[in-house]
This record gives C-alpha cells, sequence and structure tokens, in this order.
C-alpha cells in the first residue's frame, strides 16, 4: 500500500511540472504576441504624427512635434530634426518644430538649433532664440556659451545667444557674457549687459572691468548663496516696481481729480457718480467729498452704494459725507455699517448717525456700546446718543460714568449734559470728585446744562478745586442755574487767581436772566467796584428797562440811573452819559454833586454854550447856589482864553456884566476884570499886526 502511494506522489509530480512548463511557454507567447502589437501601434502613430508635422493648422503641427518628443526615442526625434535642417523646409513648419523643443525643454537639437540663429528668416531666428532660453540645462547652456565664445560665429547669432542665455537665469552664462562686454560691437555689449542685468537682477551701467572685479566676488558662492542673493534682489526690485507702479497710479489718479476739478458744469452730478466707480481710491474719495455739496435725490443712492468700498479710505469719506448730507434715507445704511471690519468707519458711522439725529438709530447705537470693548468706539457711540437726544439713552449712559478708561467717564459726562434728564444728575454730582479733571469738567458742564439746583452747593465746593479749567466750568454752570446762592459764589468768584475763571465768573452774572432788582444792583456795583465798566453799565441799563414801570421803585431807579451815568463817563461815554445827568439834574434840582458832573460833562464834549445856558438856569432857580454857577462861568472863561478865543471871552464877559456887574461877588469880579483887560490887550496888539501886514501888502 505505502509502494502504491509513492508511486501516486510521483506520477502527481511529474503531471504538474508538464503543466507549469506548459503554462511558461504560453505566456511567453503571449507577451510577444502584445509587443509586436504595440511596436505595430508605436510606427503607426510615428508615422501619423510625422505626417502631421507638415499640416496647414499650427495647433495640430505643435501637437506632433510634442508628442514625437515625448516619446524620447532616436527614431523619433529623426524627423523633426531633419525638418530644422531642411532649408527647403515651410518656416511655419520649422517655427513650430523649434517651439516644441522649448515647450518639452528636449536639449537634443541643441546644436541645430544653435545654427539656425544664422537663418535668413527673422521670424525663424526669435523662435530659436526664445526656446534656446527655455531649455535652461546644462548641456544646452554649455553649448551656447561655447557657440557665444567661438569667434566663428557670426556677429548676430551671438547677440541672439547673448539674449538667450539671459532668459535661462543660470549662473553658468554669466562668465561668457562678461567676455562679451569686451567686445567692439555694441550691439553685442549692449545685449550680453541685459542679460547679465536679468540673470544677477543687478541694475548697471558699468563697463566690462566692473563686471569682472563683481564676478571674482561672487563666483565662488554655492548654489544657495547665490539663489539667496538672486532672491533679495528681486524683491528689491519688486519693491521699487511696486513703488512705481503705485506713482504711476498715483499720477493717473491725480490727473482724473484735475479733470473733475475743472469740470464746467459743477451742479452735474454724473461725473462724480462715474468717478465714485473708479477703480483709483483717490478719484472716489474726492468724488465723494464732491458729492456732498451737490444737492440731487442721485446722490444719496450713490453714497450708500459707495458705502461697502473695498477701501477703508473710500468706507471714510462716504460715512462722513452721509453724516453731512443729513438724509434719513442713510440711516439704515449706516446702522449696518456700524458693524463694519474698521473699526474707524464703524467710529465714523456712529458720529454720522449723531449728525443725523434720528431716534430710529438709538436702539442699534446702545446695543453697539453694550457689546464693544474698543476705547474710540465707545466714546464716538456714547457721543452719537448725545447728539440724538432720546431719554431711552439716559440709563445706558449713566452705567459709563463708571468705567474704568477716564476719556469714556469724560465723554458720558459730555453726552448727558445734552441730554439734560433729572436722573442723571446725581450720577453727575457723584463724578464732581473724580480724579481727573476733565471728567470734572465735563461733570460740571453737564450740570449747568441740567440746571437743577440741587446740585449748587456741589458746584461751590468745586470753586475750590485745585485746576482752574474746573473751577471755570463750576462758575458757568452756575451761571446757568442762577439762583441767589450761585450768584454770592460768583460774586467771590471774580476774585479767583486764575483771569479765565474771574472773566468766566463774570460773564456768567452778566448772563443770568432772572435777578431781582437788588441783586443787579449789588452785581452792578461789584462790576464798578472792579473797575469792569462795561459789565456794570450793561446790568445797569438791564435793571433800568426791567424795573421802569415799578412805581415803588423809582427812586431807586433814579439813583441807578445816576450810578449808570457814572459809569458811561468812566469810560467817556460822553452823550449818553450827559442824557442821564441833565435828566437826574431836573429830578433833582438842589443836588450840587449831580450840577458838578453835568457841567464836567459838557466841559469835556466842549458845549460851552450849554452849560453857560444851565448856570443861567440855576441862578435863577435856586440863587443861594450862585457861587458855583459863577465859579464854572469863571472856568468856561478861562478856557476860552486859554482856546485864544479873545472875542468869545470879550462878548461873555460883556454879557455877565449886563446880568450882573457884580460878577457874583468881589472874588469873581477881580477875576473877571483880569481877564478883560489881557483880552483888550490881545485884541489890541492883534489889531496893531494886522494893520502892519495890510500896510506890508500894499503895492
Amino acid at each position: 500500500m505505502q509502494k502504491i502511494k509513492q508511486i501516486f506522489c510521483s506520477v502527481l509530480l511529474i503531471s504538474v511540472s508538464l503543466s507549469t512548463g506548459c503554462t511558461a511557454i504560453s505566456r511567453k507567447v503571449a507577451i510577444e504576441k502584445v509587443h509586436l502589437k504595440t511596436a505595430i501601434e508605436l510606427r503607426r502613430k510615428l508615422d501619423e504624427w510625422t505626417e502631421q508635422l507638415h499640416s496647414h493648422d499650427p495647433t495640430i503641427r505643435s501637437s506632433a512635434a510634442v508628442s514625437l518628443l515625448g516619446l524620447n526615442l532616436l527614431n523619433a526625434q529623426e524627423p523633426l530634426v531633419r525638418i530644422l535642417k531642411d532649408d527647403k523646409e515651410r518656416e511655419d513648419v520649422q517655427i513650430s518644430v523649434i517651439k516644441a523643443f522649448g515647450f518639452t525643454r528636449d536639449d537634443r537639437a541643441t546644436d541645430v538649433l544653435i545654427n539656425l540663429l544664422d537663418n535668413d528668416s527673422v521670424a525663424i531666428q526669435t523662435a530659436t532664440a526664445e526656446t534656446l532660453g527655455e531649455l535652461k540645462t546644462k548641456n544646452s547652456i554649455q553649448l551656447m556659451s561655447a557657440a557665444l565664445l567661438d569667434p566663428r560665429r557670426s556677429l548676430n547669432a551671438k547677440i541672439w545667444l547673448a539674449k538667450a542665455l539671459g532668459n535661462t537665469n543660470d549662473r553658468d552664462a554669466v562668465e561668457p557674457l562678461i567676455k562679451m562686454l569686451a567686445m567692439d560691437d555694441r550691439g553685442l555689449r549692449e545685449a550680453a549687459k541685459k542679460s547679465l542685468e536679468k540673470i544677477t537682477k543687478l541694475t548697471s551701467s558699468n563697463d566690462a572691468a566692473w563686471w569682472n572685479e563683481w564676478w571674482l566676488l561672487n563666483k565662488a558662492k554655492t548654489r544657495e548663496q547665490w539663489l539667496e542673493d538672486i532672491v533679495l534682489k528681486q524683491e528689491e526690485n519688486a519693491k521699487q516696481l511696486e513703488s512705481k507702479i503705485a506713482q504711476m497710479k498715483l499720477e493717473v489718479a491725480q490727473k482724473s481729480i484735475k479733470l473733475l476739478e475743472i469740470r464746467p458744469d459743477k451742479t452735474d452730478p454724473k461725473p462724480l457718480i462715474d468717478a465714485i466707480k473708479s477703480e483709483y481710491p483717490e478719484v472716489r474719495i474726492f468724488a465723494a467729498k464732491e458729492l456732498v455739496k451737490i444737492e440731487d435725490p442721485l446722490v444719496i443712492d450713490v453714497l450708500i452704494n459707495a458705502i461697502s468700498d473695498k477701501e477703508e479710505e473710500v468706507r471714510i469719506v462716504v460715512v462722513q459725507a452721509l453724516g453731512e448730507i443729513g438724509d434719513e434715507r442713510a440711516v439704515s445704511p449706516l446702522i449696518y455699517t456700524l458693524n463694519d471690519e474698521s473699526m474707524v468707519v464703524s467710529e465714523k458711522a456712529a458720529k454720522a448717525l449723531g449728525q443725523l439725529g434720528k431716534k430710529e438709530a438709538v436702539g442699534a447705537l446702545i446695543s453697539a456700546l453694550s457689546r464693544n470693548t474698543n476705547l474710540s468706539s465707545v466714546c464716538s457711540l456714547v457721543e452719537a446718543l448725545g447728539q440724538i437726544g432720546d431719554m431711552k439713552a439716559v440709563e445706558p449712559l449713566i452705567a459709563f460714568l463708571t468705567h474704568k478708561e477716564p476719556k469714556i467717564r469724560e465723554c458720558t459726562a459730555a453726552s448727558l449734559g445734552k441730554l439734560r434728564d433729572a436722573r442723571a444728575v446725581e450720577p453727575l454730582i457723584a463724578v464732581l470728585s473724580d480724579e481727573q479733571e476733565r471728567v470734572r469738567w465735563y461733570a460740571a458742564d453737564s450740570l449747568g446744562k441740567i440746571g437743577d439746583p440741587v446740585c449748587v452747593e456741589s458746584l461751590v465746593k468745586l470753586l475750590s478745586d485745585t485746576s482752574a479749567r474746573v473751577r471755570e466750568s463750576a462758575v458757568t454752570a452756575l451761571g446757568q442755574i442762577g439762583n441767589q446762592q450761585a450768584i454770592e459764589s460768583l460774586i467771590k468768584a471774580l476774585q479767583d487767581i486764575d483771569k479765565r475763571v474771574a472773566e468766566q465768573a463774570a460773564e456768567s452774572l452778566v448772563n443770568i436772566k432772572k435777578m431781582n432788582f437788588d441783586t443787579l444792583d449789588a452785581v452792578a456795583t461789584t462790576f464798578y467796584t472792579n473797575k469792569d465798566y462795561k459789565r456794570a453799565i450793561a446790568l445797569l441799563e438791564r435793571q433800568i428797562a426791567e424795573y421802569a414801570r415799578q412805581p415803588e421803585l423809582q427812586e431807586k431807579i433814579s439813583q441807578a440811573k445816576i450810578k449808570l451815568a457814572k459809569t458811561l463817563s468812566a469810560i467817556k461815554d460822553w452823550p449818553k452819559a450827559l442824557g442821564l445827568y441833565e435828566e437826574m439834574a431836573k429830578r433833582f434840582p438842589s443836588d450840587d454833586s449831580l450840577k458838578s458832573e453835568l457841567v464836567q460833562c459838557l466841559k469835556e464834549m466842549k458845549q460851552y454854550d450849554r452849560a453857560l445856558e444851565w448856570f443861567s438856569t440855576w441862578i435863577k432857580e435856586t440863587p443861594k447856589n450862585s457861587h458855583l454857577c459863577w465859579q464854572g462861568r469863571l472856568d468856561i472863561t478861562r478856557t476860552l482864553f486859554e482856546q485864544g478865543k479873545l472875542e468869545n471871552v470879550k462878548n461873555l464877559i460883556d454879557g455877565l456884566y449886563s446880568e450882573d456887574p457884580n460878577f457874583g461877588g468881589e472874588t469873581f469880579k477881580s477875576q473877571f476884570q483880569e481877564l478883560e483887560e489881557k483880552c483888550t490887550e490881545g485884541l489890541a496888539k492883534s489889531d496893531r499886526l494886522s494893520k502892519i501886514s495890510r500896510v506890508q501888502q500894499t503895492p
């Protein structure tokens, strides 16, 4: 049994071996069949592509040439080389083949291509040079360099080779190109120099010696160092190019703006509407600014469309323009712009909404305020809410009076003043003790605008603040409130060591609308004592005008008029003072001081005749006061004598003599007689001189 098993196994192994051998033979046969089929297909393709090289369709020619080179077979390249070498071949076919070598960067025909640089066709020369520059292989660069240095090569070919080497951007081309700088031909030198500049990214007008020296310093660099230098140069050149482009764009924009400036019809919005779509931001900015000046319904729509401009500066100007125009159609777009990616634009949008003053924006501004943390943005939102003046903003704003940022507390205090709501009084009083001067200053200012008397005591305390500006704000606020306590504090503040504070206190007192008679009198007297005559006059005139019709105050009104006359005299406003003095002299005929001041006023105005009339009247009315009148007459006579008015003096004395030969008494009589004698002598002397003059003038 065991032997039978062994025989069976042996037969089985033999069977398997025979089967395996047969399979291997079959596989080999199959592979050979595939290779044969592939070779046939390849041969068919070679023939097809070779035939297509002469197609009249340039796309088919190029595709065929590229396909042949893609096979990387010698027999595939041969038809291409034959075409390049055939002088009778069609030019367009040759150019397609030349370009195919460049497209595939196949350098196997480099020597053939170099020879084509001497072709009679400029088109072929150009295509060849471009292809040589595109190859960029070590082999092609070596062959081109050798050809460039070959004295047997034509000048024209060398110029093309120099250009082609420049297009390779390869450092191996530098040395042969430098050698060309020493050649006699200017065209070749220029081509070599431009290629060197292209490869090295250097801009130079230097000669061969400079380039040789530079090459000695740089040729030992590693390829990495060389590439690093090139990158740096490219970056530098790119920056210069960007700068030039920017300058050119700016020049174009400036010229466009100039044309817009001299446009014939400044009321026509169309040129500006077109300009706001310009590719130059400067032009769009100019257009937006100019559109503000034109009253046309189209302007708003154009600006609203421009509110989403890609340039931040343009959006800023557009938003500002919408705020200036003040059209309510801009409210919704501006609310949307509160969420602009640019913080500056969103701030300008808030300010524009404040300018528009529409209550529809209040909710959006409060919402933006609650989620914004940027200092400048918060201030813009706070200021906008203050400008709009909606009472919904009071409570949200009060919360910001205690903000950690002083600038925000300051803006909030100012905005609450614009709202003028009593709810803000206590919070504003609380920040009168803020550590920051400007916060105290604006808080006081806002309390004045609200005008609640409950804050007067706190403002009075602020008059001792170390900051003059805060004290100045406090006196302004006290003036706006204007109750008795405020007035008394302002009178004290007139003595403040800082002139601005004292001046503002005075101005605040003058501007208080409601003051009783006695208060007006006290303040006016204070101004007079301080020699602040103009303000004293203003208050006295106001006092007289407001209370003139109250019978019980007539005596006090008369005294106020006397004070006013004296104050007007102090500033030498003699005409106004005279009117009051004459009125009061009639009312108080026994008041000698009034008479003296009236006469003094007339003397200052040189109204001697009118003064003499008053003297005559007073002597008749009150003979007991004749001494005062005769003294006044004597003073006027002397004044006229000193002025050389001798005839007037003589006539005056004659008139007085006819009234009273005793001239009011012996004291005055002797003085009048002395003046009369001097006057007579003077007139006689004048008469003699006149006669002598007439005699001398007689022929």
